[in-house]
């Protein structure tokens, strides 16, 4: 590994993450692992990962503080922590323990994580959002209105709705088998996901159109594809961040992706007076604290009288003698 260039490294890295790591999970750490090359470079530290010392580091965080982000910012200490966390992996693979020798010093302050607001749709973005999808043709835009009422009543990810399949859906029970889960394969198995009643109606009538688009044809997904071969199979994840672009674009409601849907499920159930707790269990999270710190979390003023309330008592008057 010593005589061996980063990008050399970096692609015999991914390669032996294959066993352990989901594909999305690969992708996302080769995209990380290019970011960290570019920033390297452009400091004049491309060597070999097993060369890259402390003091360059240190010279790559200083760099992550104060270039513009390719969103015209500065790049957040959220950002700067997950790129961090990848290269140390990476580094350690390589037998390079720098990053790891940062974090042992006393004086060292590593970029970590801070609570943000989390981003939702409100009631009157997700109206415009559906009216916009209205207005796509085609195949594109029964699936377009369909996801904006199906997703920010189930909380599903992208990945779980793509990958749906037909028999995953109990309308009767309310309810969705999301058989292809975050994690599947390792930490994480099916498991049910709510459909809330306000969305069951445009469920069944997506279905009706499903069944004239497939003009009699068999599909397994909830959300079919047919390719100019005839071949019928799931969207891919490509077409959905196309469609999520070109809603995004006709409505001029700005969100990060698909995904914000599922935020937007959990903080109006958080507003509505819904424990934590069910939430969390009905996105399948392993505990709340992942639920409030990435999806919803009380807001200021529902604390205040909630607070209020817990804490009322007689008002004390006080009169003159």
């Amino acid at each position: 590994m010593a005589r061996t260039s980063f990008l050399q490294a970096v692609s015999a890295y991914l390669d032996a993450m294959k066993p352990y790591y989901q594909a999305s999970t690969i992708e996302r750490y080769g995209r990380d692992l290019r970011t960290a090359y570019r920033d390297l470079s452009a400091l004049g530290f491309a060597k070999s990962p097993t060369a890259i010392s402390e003091a360059d580091i240190e010279a790559l965080l200083y760099r992550w503080r104060t270039r513009p982000s390719r969103f015209g910012g500065l790049m957040g200490p959220a950002s700067q922590e997950k790129l961090l966390v990848v290269l140390d992996g990476f580094l350690q693979w390589c037998g390079n323990p720098a990053i790891s020798n940062l974090r042992r010093k006393r004086h060292v302050r590593l970029p970590r994580a801070v609570a943000t607001p989390i981003r939702v749709l409100n009631d009157e973005d997700l109206d415009r959002l559906l009216r916009c999808a209205e207005g796509i043709e085609g195949w594109p835009g029964i699936v377009a209105r369909f996801l904006v009422a199906f997703l920010p009543a189930t909380g599903l990810r992208p990945k779980e709705i793509r990958l749906a399949r037909l028999r995953d859906l109990e309308l009767d029970k309310g309810r969705i088998l999301v058989s292809h889960p975050k994690g599947e394969g390792s930490w994480a198995a099916p498991d049910y996901a709510p459909i809330l009643s306000f969305a069951r109606e445009a469920v069944v009538d997506y279905l009706v159109e499903r069944t004239a688009y497939l003009d009699g044809r068999d599909s397994e997904s909830v959300i079919p594809y047919r390719r100019a071969s005839g071949e019928i199979g799931p969207w891919s994840a490509a077409m959905l961040r196309k469609l999520k672009a070109d809603l995004q674009q006709r409505s001029g409601v700005s969100f990060k992706g698909l995904k914000t849907f599922r935020a937007t499920f959990a903080q109006r159930a958080i507003d509505g007076g819904a424990r934590v707790e069910a939430v969390s269990r009905a996105m399948r999270h392993g505990s709340t604290k992942t639920t409030e710190r990435y999806y919803a979390r009380i807001r200021a003023d529902n604390a205040f009288a909630e607070i209020e309330r817990a804490l009322a008592r007689p008002a004390l008057r006080v009169e003159a003698k």
